[in-house]
């Protein structure tokens, strides 16, 4: 082979290497910030390997290839954890216990969110950051109602579940009269910074569960069928008398916004959170340092629940 197409090949290299470490370079004072608030090791070394796996994805363009050389999960463990919770969720809907729910997707789709719904428990790490029993629980990103669902069968009190993509809230309604018990309260609105509307996006080759909110500079788009109505978490809570005691988010990109549009509830109630940290690079660094800049007191823990979802937990002691 040339020399010359060698050089050529590792100079090229060499360059996306660079372009894909620059943003963890300028953050890493944050990023050491960041593992100082954890509070066990296990939670430090996932964010550490949720890190590279994040900038190794961008690098290499090919998940499998990036989980190959960043293991966040024992992929071994993880299948074991999978394995046992679609047996105990298998058993509980046999018996009647679990709510059932309908998706716009195929069976075997149902039964995995089943699974890490109802098995895995996603939005709880250990003892540390539970759901309780009467809590109001504010479900920010519900999609079909899974999670809304979820925290009515842990026993919430008040299940207060968003979601602004017109099908999957309708899927929402649904599930929330079927198995909701009558504590869960399907609300239509996105959520942001400021009250306002947004524009629908669905990114290439994703399902609805991965619709984002966009800013549109054209007002035609926004008065459209394509765009939705959007509220701060801060005037929807104080005019609806509402008093969070547990926060999830699950925004694909919108969890910055929605935490700045929540300040007050969150200053002022302290509620347990579990945020979702994977959907943007800098969400790993600036969504914790946003949660502490509001109410320093938070602990933090944060884990890997499957091949995409990292979470951060929060609460005060």
């Amino acid at each position: 082979m040339s020399i010359y197409a060698v050089e050529r090949v590792k100079s090229l290299m060499d360059c996306l290497v660079n372009q894909a470490v620059v943003p963890l370079v300028a953050a890493c004072n944050e990023i050491e910030a960041v593992e100082r608030w954890l509070e066990d090791e296990d939670s430090r070394e996932q964010y550490r390997r949720e890190l590279a796996l994040v900038v190794l994805r961008g690098l290499v363009k090919n998940d499998a290839t990036a989980e190959h050389y960043v293991q966040v999960i024992d992929a071994g463990e993880f299948a074991q954890t999978a394995l046992r919770a679609a047996q105990q969720v298998d058993a509980l809907l046999a018996a009647g216990k679990l709510p059932t729910m309908e998706f716009p997707a195929d069976e075997q789709v149902i039964r995995n969110v089943y699974a890490i719904f109802f098995g895995i428990e996603p939005y709880q790490y250990g003892a540390a950051v539970t759901l309780r029993e009467g809590d109001v629980f504010l479900d920010c990103g519900a999609y079909c109602g899974e999670t809304a669902l979820w925290a009515a069968y842990k026993g919430a009190g008040k299940v207060y579940a968003f979601e602004p993509v017109p099908r999957s809230f309708e899927y929402l309604r649904r599930n929330a009269e079927r198995g909701g018990g009558g504590c869960i309260v399907p609300v239509p609105f996105g959520l942001g910074a400021a009250p306002g509307r947004l524009s629908l996006v669905l990114p290439p080759d994703r399902g609805l569960d991965s619709i984002q909110l966009v800013a549109s500079g054209n007002e035609d788009e926004l008065n459209d069928s394509n765009s939705v109505p959007v509220v701060a978490l801060d005037d929807w809570c104080r005019e609806n008398a509402v008093k969070p005691d547990f926060i999830k988010m699950d925004l694909e990109g919108g969890e910055v916004d929605a935490i700045n549009g929540a300040r007050g509830i969150i200053a002022e109630y302290k509620p347990r959170l579990a945020i979702c940290l994977y959907h943007r690079l800098s969400d790993m660094w600036v969504i914790p340092r946003l949660i502490k800049e509001i109410v320093p007191e938070y602990r933090f823990w944060c884990r890997k629940v499957e091949k995409h979802d990292f979470i951060l937990y929060a609460d005060v002691p």
